[in-house]
């Protein structure tokens, strides 16, 4: 049955209304068979039964007395009974003493029964009479039955089919309607359609139900299509977004790195297409890490916006400027012929950043290094051109920031020495590869060695010897420096403990610290430790610093100062009047000691103005009761005029250059035996 589950609700009533009536009248039907069958074999049972009592009484007597003949007679009567085939009279023996065949054409075993009945005379059974009967008679009843049953049947199927198709369009008239309905509903999605109602039953409230949960969809779809339509535009604006910031910075709102690497491909189909060229310009904004950790990432989020606005209003609208992270931009500029349009608009760029940019009040210069690669003369593949344009730009950094230079093939030489000399650095300090010399200064009044300078130099195992300028600058990009200068600490102060037990005298040590420890105290343990590790005093340890290292957190380097100086080291500014606040830092740090710039040195003796300015420079030392210090003093003509001036303390190759200790040690000794020798400078 589970066939008639698929089937449609009227072909499945109509199946089950005729297998109903076909499986009833078939009961019925047998029923009445097996009720004709019984009856008429009963009938014909009782018949036979009576017609066998009656013969064999009668031919009990002949059956006696060996009439044959009359037995026979006899026997013929049940002719006249059709159900009966043959007759048979058995003696005692069971052998046949007469026999009476009423059908012509019986044969042994057709017989479909057969009745047997004694026969008996005063009380004694003298043999058996044998009925054989044929059952046709009541085949002959079956088969009309039959024939009548499936007449009947017949009638009752095509009745009912009859009934079933009136009663199905009565019924199922609004049921179909609703199923119609609901089919063109789930085709259309027009639920403003709605089913017939016939009838106030089951059916048409069914109907009116249905109605009302169309119409509560269509409410909630016309609801639904209007948030749709709301959410829609909303996503359509969030996606609009989220490919913005795919493709742009969101601090400037400049495009990214994804973005450039899509237009930088495009710039080269272009190039290629039209036979020009265009320029990658990589920009760096200077001392902007200074920036950020002195103002604050606020402060300098204004700033990088503020650059990015006036870098958009500097360059073309065509020309892509991107913002690839920190403070690294890069511009794509198209359609250039010569290195004069590339220089030309890193120029205007240069201008337009060199006007102050109002943040919070505040009026801040910027600087940027520009370094700029042409396409195709420095590289085909957007990754050569943007490693020549870096290369370029750290070779601006190099000359001195706040300028543009162009990719030559001779600076990638200067970017794998800075390579190399950052790589080696550290290895540098473990093996012990550090020298450091030491350049005397002099008092003027005596004669006497008033102290040296302790300066720096690496004995590189494969580039030889290298002065301070050859790897100092690059090792002050990375945080070695500070290593260096923790090296160069601790020696000289095991070199003032050794030189303790040689001199008579104390020859105090100057060294130069980098602008990065004036960033936290640590400088400070280190220092203290150091002189405590080598038991000296601290007064003999000199730290020089320079008004640069000042500029970058004037207040948390200030605090630096004054704490090493609470320690009772000596403080010595270094590079006096080359900077515009020096004569402030005089009054707001615990300085002893000022060396000046040997700038003011190389033409004293022929320039009135640097004569006059260290004149003045010399009285305002006196004036505080600080000693000055000039240094680069390489000729006599140099140092009478200096002690003219009233300047009295000198360094340089006047005297010695800066030589290893051992030399240093050799000059001290030699000096000193001069200045026995009643020696005085000058």
């Amino acid at each position: 049955m589970s066939f008639l589950r698929n089937l449609d609700i009227k072909p499945k009533i109509l199946a089950s209304t005729l297998g109903i009536v076909f499986v009833t009248t078939l009961v019925i039907d047998v029923a009445i068979f097996a009720m004709q069958y019984h009856t008429a074999k009963t009938n014909l049972d009782a018949r036979l039964n009576i017609e066998a009592n009656i013969i064999s009484q009668n031919i009990s007597a002949s059956v006696l007395f060996d009439d044959e003949k009359t037995t026979s007679e006899i026997l013929s009567s049940f002719k006249s009974d059709p159900a009966i085939l043959k007759v048979e009279v058995l003696d005692l023996a069971e052998k046949v003493f007469s026999e009476h065949v009423t059908k012509d054409g019986y044969i042994v075993g057709g017989a479909d029964f057969s009745i047997s009945k004694p026969i008996v005379f005063s009380g004694d059974e003298i043999g058996t009479l044998v009925v054989y009967v044929s059952d046709a008679e009541i085949s002959s009843g079956i088969s009309k039955t039959i024939l009548f049953s499936i007449t009947t049947l017949v009638i009752a199927l095509g009745v009912a089919f009859l009934l079933s198709l009136a009663v199905q369009g009565m019924i199922f008239e609004s049921i179909l309607a609703l199923h119609n309905t609901s089919q063109r509903v789930a085709k259309t999605r027009d639920y403003s359609l709605r089913a017939e109602i016939f009838s106030e039953d089951e059916i048409g409230r069914l109907a009116k139900t249905f109605n009302s949960m169309l119409e509560q969809v269509e409410q909630r779809d016309a609801m639904l299509e209007k948030q749709v339509s709301h959410r829609t535009l909303e996503l359509e604006k969030l996606a609009e977004e989220f490919r913005f910031r795919a493709f742009h910075d969101n601090l400037t709102g400049l495009p990214n790195r994804a973005l450039l690497n899509e237009r930088f491909g495009l710039c080269i189909e272009h190039a290629r297409r039209c036979g020009n060229k265009f320029v990658c310009l990589l920009l760096d904004l200077d001392d902007f890490k200074t920036i950020n950790d002195t103002k604050g990432h606020d402060y300098g989020d204004e700033l990088l916006i503020g650059v990015a606005q006036r870098l958009k209003a500097s360059v073309r609208a065509e020309d892509l400027v991107c913002r690839l992270g920190g403070d690294e931009f890069i511009i794509l500029a198209t359609d250039i012929e010569t290195e004069f349009d590339a220089r030309q608009i890193a120029n205007n760029i240069l201008f337009a950043l060199s006007e102050d940019i109002v943040i919070k009040d505040d009026k801040i210069k910027t600087a940027v290094s520009i370094g700029g690669a042409i396409y195709p003369q420095h590289g085909e593949t957007v990754g050569v051109l943007k490693r020549h344009a870096d290369v370029a730009m750290y070779h601006a950094k190099d000359g001195g920031k706040n300028r543009f230079s162009l990719f030559s093939h001779g600076m990638q030489e200067e970017v794998h020495y800075r390579l190399m000399i950052q790589r080696d650095l550290e290895p540098a300090i473990l093996d012990n590869q550090l020298i450091i010399y030491f350049q005397p200064k002099v008092l003027a009044e005596t004669g006497e060695v008033a102290g040296c300078e302790a300066l720096v130099r690496w004995q590189h195992p494969e580039e030889g010897f290298l002065t301070p300028d050859k790897f100092i600058p690059y090792a002050e990009e990375t945080p070695l420096i500070r290593e260096i200068d923790y090296y160069v600490i601790r020696e000289c102060c095991k070199k003032l403990k050794e030189w303790a037990a040689r001199f008579d005298k104390p020859v105090p040590i100057a060294v130069n610290l980098s602008g990065r420890h004036f960033r936290s105290f640590k400088i400070v343990e280190v220092l203290k430790e150091a002189v405590a590790s080598a038991g000296i005093s601290p007064d003999l340890l000199e730290i020089e610093i320079t008004e640069a290292v000042l500029i970058a957190d004037p207040d948390k380097a200030q605090k630096v100062v004054h704490a090493i100086k609470s320690i009772g080291f000596t403080i010595s500014l270094d590079d006096f009047g080359t900077g515009y606040s020096s004569l402030n830092y005089l009054r707001t740090l615990p300085i002893d000691i000022i060396k000046l710039d040997r700038s003011f040195i190389a033409n004293i003796d022929t320039s009135e103005q640097d004569r006059r300015l260290t004149r003045g420079i010399t009285s305002l030392a006196k004036g505080l009761d600080l000693t000055m210090v000039a240094e680069g003093v390489e000729t006599e003509s140099q140092l009478q005029t200096l002690l003219d001036l009233g300047c009295h303390c000198f360094q340089g190759y006047y005297f010695s250059k800066p030589v290893p200790e051992t030399e240093f040690l050799a000059w001290h000794k030699k000096y000193n035996n001069a200045l026995g020798n009643n020696h005085k400078v000058g």
